[in-house]
Order: structure tokens, then sequence, then C-alpha cells
């Protein structure tokens, strides 16, 4: 028994090594530890398999979301190397060139903002601190940003709200949401930002769980739009006109896994509610505690 499961083995990983990544070990159906071995192969060689698609997707997608920038900007400098007969149009097809750049740039700069976040480079920055003011910060910010755009932002936070993490990346987070929703709502627009911390059950693993609501009035997302929002370059139909890269929420997935939490997006009926749940650790109760007195 032990020699044929080498054989199999050996048989499926030379296939795999040729290019046949769909290639897995067959079971014997007998339901021994042979089997579990095998089962436990083929689920690490399907983990594999959907990481290298996942690779494959992304690296189409950056290829597309780069080509296009990059070649309108050769396309702006080259007519202006031609075509430009004073100083002023030469400086207008460089400033347009240096504007699809800086936007290659911030492509760059978000795809390896996931990747740190990702591979946890920032884990040791996380501490104890109190949420409100760091969010009231993000606000004040995105409140004159929504002002110039007619719409208004509405806050609902208690006095205080413990936290445990990284402040700087979970403000990104935020920032994140609260660019897309002003983006992508109708001016005179209002915006709703709420926290809490949801109590923890009797017999809970953590010490409550803090949760982040911002909730917009604008062109909102398709159930099929919400499953595929946070995949990268993914972008809903309905907002090809408005500039952006389809990343934004990848970034603010990354950062919420990256504290344990999750993302959950649904319909306000119009717009897109935005919801972020984060748990509180068990082991920072005290520090919790002294929080909330």
């Amino acid at each position: 028994m032990f020699q044929r499961i080498i054989h199999l083995i050996h048989k499926t990983t030379a296939a795999i090594t040729h290019g046949n990544l769909s290639q897995r070990i067959p079971l014997t159906g007998n339901g021994n530890e042979g089997d579990e071995v095998t089962t436990a192969i083929n689920t690490m060689l399907d983990s594999i398999s959907q990481q290298m698609d996942n690779v494959r997707q992304t690296s189409n997608a950056i290829a597309h979301d780069l080509r296009a920038p990059i070649a309108r900007a050769r396309s702006q400098l080259e007519d202006g190397a031609l075509h430009a007969h004073t100083e002023a149009e030469l400086r207008t097809a460089i400033e347009h060139a240096i504007e699809q750049l800086d936007h290659v740039t911030s492509i760059c700069d978000a795809l390896l903002r996931i990747a740190q976040i990702e591979a946890g480079s920032r884990h040791s920055a996380f501490s104890q601190f109190d949420l409100i003011p760091a969010l009231r910060d993000i606000l004040e910010l995105y409140s004159a940003v929504a002002e110039d755009c007619g719409m208004t932002i509405k806050t609902i936070f208690p006095e205080k709200l413990p936290f445990y993490g990284d402040r700087a990346m979970f403000q990104q987070a935020i920032a994140n949401v609260l660019d897309n929703a002003i983006k992508f709502s109708p001016p005179k627009g209002v915006i709703a930002c709420s926290a809490q911390l949801i109590l923890p059950s009797p017999h809970s693993e953590n010490d409550g769980i803090v949760e982040i609501a911002i909730t917009d009035h604008g062109v909102g997302m398709t159930p099929q739009d919400m499953a595929h929002a946070t995949q990268r370059f993914f972008r809903a139909e309905q907002t090809h006109h408005i500039s952006g890269s389809g990343l934004g929420l990848s970034v603010v997935q990354a950062i919420v896994q990256r504290h344990g939490g999750q993302l959950h997006l649904a319909n306000n009926n119009p717009g897109l509610i935005v919801r972020i749940e984060v748990p509180l650790p068990r082991t920072k109760i005290s520090k919790t505690m002294e929080i909330n007195r």
C-alpha cells in the first residue's frame, strides 16, 4: 500500500512539473491513513492552483490597467514633440502626460501597499488606542473634501472606543471607504459614518467587536458587483466613467483581514453600506476596561 501511494504521488508530481496543474492523486476509497494523506496533498495542490490562477488574473489586470495610461502619456508627449508650436502648448502636453504617469504610480503604490499588508510586515506597529480621535482626524480631512463637492458627512460616535491595531493602517482603510463614498455620491448627498462597540457574549473568544459603518446614497452596487468588489482592479459597470484604479476596496480588505476582521457590503437603496467589523483580542481586556472608564 505504501509503495502504491508513493508511486501515485510521483506520477502526479511529474504531471504537475510538466504543466498539468489539474492532476490530482486518486483516492483508494478505503478511508484509511493513505487516503487522509492523499486528501491533504490534493487540498494543498488545489490551494496552489487557485493561487496561480489569482496571480495570472492579477498579472493580466495589471498589464491592462498600466498599458492605457502609459500609452496615453506616450501619445501626448509625441504629439507635443511633433505639433506643439509654442512653449505653452508643449507644457500642456507634458502636464497631461505627467497626470497619466501619476496614475501609473498610484496603481503601483497601491499594489505594493497590499503586498506589504498581506505579508504582515507592519504587524509590529499594533497597539492599544482610542479609535475615536483617529476617526475624527480622517473625517476632518474628508469633510472638507465632501464640502467642496456639495456633500455632508454626518457622524454617530461614542465618546471613546477601544481598539487594538495599526492606527495609520486602519485610518487608510477608513479614508479609502470615505473617498469612494464621496466619489460615487451625487451632489448634495449625505454620507453617514458610525462606530460602536458590540459587547461580547459570555463565552466569546474576544473582548467585543468594533463596528464601523459608512453609508452613502450614491450609485451603489449590484449583488454581483459586491461579490467581486474586493478583487484587485474590479470596477462596477456603472462606475467606469469615474476615474479610479479599482484597488481601493482591495486595500481595505487587506487591512481589515490583517486586523482579524471582516468587510461587509450591503445595498442602501440607493447607495452602499460598507461595514467593517474588527474583534478586540481577549488579552487586551484590562486595557479595554480602562478606556471604557
